[in-house]
C-alpha cells in the first residue's frame, strides 16, 4: 500500500464526507480528511487511478519515502 494526498476540487467541499465515503468504497483507506478539502489514506497500485480519475479530485501525490544513510556512513 502506498501513502496518498487527496485534493478536492473547492466546489465539492460541501460534500467532503460524500466524496471521502465513495473514495473508501474504491479501496482507500482513509487515515484523515481534512475540512479544507485534503484527505490522506493509504491505497493499492492498482486503485490509485480510479481515485485519481473521480471528478471531485483534483490532485492526487503519492507520498515518496527518502532513505539517508546514517551520518557515520561511508560517503558514496
Amino acid at each position: 500500500m502506498r501513502q496518498i494526498i487527496i485534493t478536492i476540487y473547492e466546489i465539492y467541499l460541501d460534500r467532503l464526507t460524500i466524496v471521502a465515503e465513495q473514495l473508501h468504497r474504491e479501496g482507500l483507506v482513509i487515515i484523515h480528511v481534512y475540512e479544507f478539502g485534503v484527505i490522506i489514506g493509504m491505497a493499492e497500485e492498482k486503485v490509485i487511478p480510479r481515485i485519481r480519475n473521480h471528478k471531485e479530485v483534483a490532485s492526487l501525490v503519492e507520498d515518496k519515502q527518502v532513505h539517508i544513510p546514517p551520518p557515520d556512513s561511508e560517503v558514496q
